[in-house]
């Protein structure tokens, strides 16, 4: 466990565990919703920032619970 918990604390002084540390992604926080609106707001909200690879499998999904909800 050498060094493990050195930006702990660096950082926070050990006032805080490091699961408190771990943030929601920003589509996520105070939103409540299915998952077809969750995609949706994440493809709008860092759609831009993402891989090739991961928009195209963020599409299918968005394309397959279209369908399924419709």
């Amino acid at each position: 466990m050498f060094r493990v918990y050195d930006n702990i604390r660096i950082l926070e002084n050990f006032e805080k565990h490091p699961k408190e540390l771990i943030r929601d992604p920003i589509w996520l926080r105070g939103w409540k919703g299915n998952e077809l609106q969750c995609c949706m707001r994440k493809k709008k909200m860092a759609g831009n920032r993402m891989f090739a690879d991961e928009l195209h499998n963020l599409n299918k999904c968005i394309s397959y619970l279209y369908k399924h909800f419709n």
